[in-house]
């Protein structure tokens, strides 16, 4: 399952068995998975093994959003007429039920006379669909998206030949048509982090006892908070020391973003910032909207490559934050942070709905989870760091990671670096936070996956590279669950 290797829940894989199916008969075709807690007599969870996305996900229309309680999720769902003839004859009920956004029932969670559940949908598929961001092609925005498309696509086409005053004029009202989109919820989209729970307290429940894991962050951290910079023109180069003199001050170090084929940049400064402990990233080639096109990417991703071994770089930010799925898997660094986890006001709206880092084959993932600079003060005129307080509270109780990026070049526009050191001021006696640059999250949260959690007969420990630094995390209290110490979980025909 690849969400409890994600929590890093600790699990035994046991080869796939007939009977594994929680009821003869029920959906005969569907290869189902079972999580059985190591104890004899404890009752089992179950799920439909989802096949891949194909990668043109558009051609999947299968995907269906659905509600949970008030979490809006995304998966293919096997609906209760396939499901009712035989669990009902096994003394399976219909518990919670999956709505549409009309409330009309699309199915249900199924609980067993022994207290055991079936969940009508793959929780990998919808933890897959949330990062891949597969729910834009799910057909579920109907006329209003493709009207907000056609909005979007009439702005950036004549906008290189506005005044800027023009462009930002067109900006503001066009976002009054942006933030009509309803989900990924802004400036909070919380369903891919209560699924989390879920899982964690399902897990918990057939097993009649906490569940370990590894927590997020290293060092008994409780949160992170990662400062990030898109440098954009020559302006903002110049105008660098405003913001890095807010961090330090506020003992605050952070990450550059540069774009090497729109100005000069010279290798002094880059030298300079990494010597004082700031970090120095890749933000395209030109910055121009067409780094990531098919056939342009290809062709600028050599020079792209070269100046991140020039500079020491792992990072990259795509302009814009135009992303691709199997594109950013394919970028040749350690990690991309190019994903909001929501945000409806970007040229490419949508969002991974993710709070944490989480991986994309070989590259790691670290959302944006602030709202831009740009977008929060020069379109929607914010005059303090309310929003960004607000919500990096909110992250911070999750025990998320509050990634931010501010641009120099905007500084000249708004209020942004008062609001900045505001935010930063206001996390500044907070001894919970992990505050590390991308490249340092990056580099733990390799070692995390690479790690595992081991009974020795006495406590759960921490194997692998991140031993020594990761501590143990339980969905309930620790004193609960040594009662059920050393025994685990194990996931059937998975």
């Amino acid at each position: 399952m690849m969400l409890f290797d994600y929590l890093r829940i600790p699990f035994t894989v046991e080869p796939a068995a007939s009977g594994v199916a929680p009821a003869p008969g029920v959906a005969d075709r569907i290869v189902w998975a079972r999580l059985t807690p190591a104890r004899p007599g404890r009752p089992s969870l179950f799920w439909p093994r989802a096949a891949p996305l194909p990668r043109d996900q558009a051609s999947t229309p299968a995907i269906r959003r659905f509600r949970l309680g008030d979490d809006v999720l995304h998966a293919r769902l096997v609906p209760d007429e396939a499901l009712a003839g035989a669990l009902t004859a096994a003394g399976w009920t219909r518990t919670e039920p999956l709505t549409d956004a009309t409330g009309d029932r699309l199915g249900s969670l199924w609980r067993g006379a022994d207290g055991g559940l079936l969940l009508p949908f793959d929780p990998d598929e919808v933890v897959t669909v949330f990062w891949s961001e597969a729910f834009v092609d799910a057909g579920s925005e109907g006329a209003g998206g493709r009207a907000r498309r056609l909005a979007m696509a009439a702005y950036y086409g004549v906008r290189p030949v506005l005044p800027r005053r023009l462009q930002i004029a067109a900006r503001r009202l066009y976002s009054r048509v942006q933030a009509r989109r309803d989900f990924p919820r802004w400036p909070v989209e919380e369903s891919l982090h209560d699924l989390f729970d879920r899982v964690l307290g399902w897990a918990a429940e057939l097993a009649g006892a906490p569940v370990p894991h590894l927590a997020w962050w290293p060092h008994g951290h409780r949160w992170a908070l990662v400062l990030t910079h898109d440098v954009e023109t020559q302006d903002g180069v110049r105008l660098i020391p405003l913001l890095r003199s807010v961090e330090e001050r506020t003992g605050n170090r952070s990450s550059w973003n540069l774009v090497p084929g729109r100005y000069r940049v010279d290798d002094a400064l880059v030298r300079e910032l990494q010597g004082a402990g700031f970090e120095v990233g890749v933000h395209g080639l030109h910055h121009d909207g067409r780094d990531l096109e098919p056939g342009e990417f290809e062709r600028r991703l050599p020079q792209m490559r070269g100046w991140a071994e020039r500079w020491g770089a792992v990072g990259f930010r795509s302009p814009a934050t135009h992303r691709d799925w199997d594109t950013m898997a394919s970028l040749p660094f350690e990690y991309d942070s190019s994903s909001p986890d929501t945000d409806p006001y970007e040229p490419q709206p949508g969002g991974c709905g993710s709070l944490l880092p989480f991986p994309n084959r070989g590259i790691v993932e670290l959302p944006i989870t602030l709202p831009q600079d740009h977008t929060l003060f020069v379109i929607l005129q914010a005059r303090d760091a309310g929003v960004w307080i607000d919500k990096t509270d909110r992250i911070r109780a999750r025990g998320g990671m509050a990634l931010i990026i501010t641009h120099p070049d905007y500084t000249v526009r708004a209020p942004i670096a008062r609001a900045y050191e505001e935010l930063l001021n206001h996390l500044a006696d907070d001894r919970d936070v992990w505050r590390a640059l991308p490249a340092e999250v990056a580099a733990w949260w390799r070692r995390r996956a690479a790690s595992s959690l081991g009974w020795d007969g006495a406590t759960w420990t921490v194997s692998g590279p991140a031993a020594g630094e990761a501590t143990v995390a339980w969905s309930a209290s620790p004193a609960e669950a040594f009662a059920q110490a050393g025994e685990l979980p194990a996931a059937a025909g998975d």
